[in-house]
């Protein structure tokens, strides 16, 4: 139970920060859209919390022994970890996009407008 307990205040922090460092990414990454920044950013960042909090569920649940606790918790951080990592590159991948379709269709309005 120990264990299940460590690991779960572990992965929730892990999750904590590294959204926090997502939001603040996304405001760089989102700042050309003006108004609609901050709630994209923000969308984004949620889907982002709940879907990395609900992996942490699972692999807390997930039948794993090492050969006791502590190599358990540091196992599970580890997969964590990877799962945070593809997390978080996904979640760039989307600000990167919201900005590219954001930049097409302002340049896809100046050609217009200079026709």
């Amino acid at each position: 139970m120990t264990s299940l307990l460590t690991f779960l205040i572990a992965g929730i922090l892990l999750v904590a920060v590294d959204g926090h460092l997502l939001r603040r990414s996304g405001t760089a990454y989102l700042r050309e859209l003006g108004d609609n920044a901050g709630p994209l950013n923000q969308l984004v960042t949620v889907v982002f919390h709940l879907a990395t909090l609900g992996l942490v569920a699972l692999i807390a649940i997930l039948p794993m022994d090492l050969g006791g606790e502590p190599k358990t918790v540091v196992g599970r951080i580890g997969v964590l970890l990877l799962v945070l990592a593809v997390a978080h590159a996904l979640t760039i991948w989307t600000f990167g996009r919201i900005r590219a379709r954001h930049e097409s269709e302002v340049l896809t309005a100046e050609v217009a407008r200079r026709s």
